[in-house]
């Protein structure tokens, strides 16, 4: 849901193959299994004097690749109800930030109290240490965080009355799937016909995503943390399809959620000391990436691989969420080393073919300029 960008990649060549798979090895251009339709060939790779290219920067900022790293829509960010306080807005008070239009948080020693927006004490500073929102409408707020003591809840409205509230409980059977069936509007070259989607429904009979353009799902199921390879601590993960477009949507123990896109492959490289990883997140991103490598062309399978292990490399697998997995280790002298898993009735296939060595500057500068921006949500 971004728009193409298919010209920044003008610049590069292109691999071979779709992608697809998983490994963890690192260098896999210098293996030894191939299959064994691989025929004989005394072809070898061309001395390696390439055009220029970088280890991608951003990659150094990514210590522990993680598939929720894209965030494309979020319910309720707390940037958008606190802000901070740059001019006093009362005498007597110190005021360090500001609740909408409703409250100011101010402090007396190492306590934090409430000031309506007039001015007048509504909640004075001598209990809690710790004043924040965990809903738009709900304070959380500590006697002493730093002591993990427990939260408190205060409910406020608009004209900011406040009153106490019972410590929120997350229980998934306060989200449910929804599935409506539509029907389909006729056009000259199709008939009429009726479709489903589904959607996620809160208590309160909200509709998750509702005012964006990510409701209506083809496909929604339940997942755990483990399953999408995330650190990232929520109460419940939803895997969702639209077409061929994959996002998780994630609930914190407050019923806020957070939409990020959806894994489609992994790329790990090595360039002269540089060795880094990361997710392609992005579905456009990854349609690129599959018509880069097909303008690499074919060539004929080898059993020649390179003898130096040291060589830079940039490691791909594609097709997350799909039977039909590769992984694809082109080296810097053009050798690359493919691992087809295989889908359905096709044998798994291991070999080596050697590609147009500026193949590998391209992918390098695909990952530099178009993964690179993913990162920078």
């Amino acid at each position: 849901m971004r728009p193409c960008r298919f010209s920044a990649l003008l610049l590069v060549g292109a691999l071979l193959m779709p992608l697809v798979g998983c490994s963890d090895k690192k260098g896999d251009s210098s293996g030894s299994d191939v299959a064994s339709s691989a025929k004989e060939t005394k072809a070898v790779a061309d001395k390696v004097e390439l055009k220029d290219y970088k280890f991608p920067e951003f990659l150094n900022e990514i210590k522990q690749p993680d598939s929720l790293s894209s965030p494309v829509y979020v319910s309720f960010a707390l940037s958008e109800f606190i802000s901070e306080v740059t001019e006093q807005p009362f005498e007597g008070y110190e005021c360090s930030n500001k609740i909408g239009n409703i409250f100011y948080i101010f402090s007396e020693g190492k306590y934090k109290g409430l000031l309506d927006k007039n001015g007048k004490v509504v909640l004075k500073a001598d209990t809690y240490t710790t004043i924040g929102l965990c809903t738009p409408s709900i304070l959380m707020l500590s006697r002493d965080k730093e002591l993990n003591a427990p939260e408190e809840y205060l409910s406020f409205n608009v004209f900011g009355s406040i009153s106490p509230a019972e410590t929120p409980e997350f229980k998934s059977d306060h989200i449910r799937i929804e599935e409506e069936t539509r029907n389909k509007p006729s056009s000259d070259d199709e008939d009429d016909g009726n479709y489903k989607v589904y959607n996620l429904i809160l208590d309160d009979n909200k509709k998750v995503g509702d005012g964006s353009s990510y409701v209506d799902w083809d496909k929604i199921e339940s997942v755990s943390a483990q399953s999408i390879n995330t650190s990232r601590p929520y109460n419940a993960y939803y895997r969702v399809q639209k077409g061929e477009e994959i996002y998780y949507i994630c609930f914190d123990r407050f019923y806020n959620y957070t939409i990020y896109n959806g894994a489609y492959g992994f790329v790990r490289m090595k360039v002269g000391d540089g060795y880094g990883s990361c997710y392609i997140l992005d579905h456009d991103d990854y349609s690129e990436l599959n018509k880069l490598v097909k303008s690499f062309g074919e060539s004929d399978p080898v059993k020649s691989p390179s003898k130096d292990t040291g060589l830079d490399y940039v490691q791909i697998e594609t097709g997350y969420g799909t039977d039909d997995l590769v992984t694809m280790t082109i080296s810097a002298d053009g050798y690359c080393f493919t691992d087809h898993l295989g889908s359905g009735d096709q044998q798994p296939q291991k070999y080596f073919t050697i590609l147009d060595k500026e193949s590998f500057v391209s992918l390098v500068k695909w990952v530099d300029q178009v993964l690179s921006v993913e990162y920078e949500k």
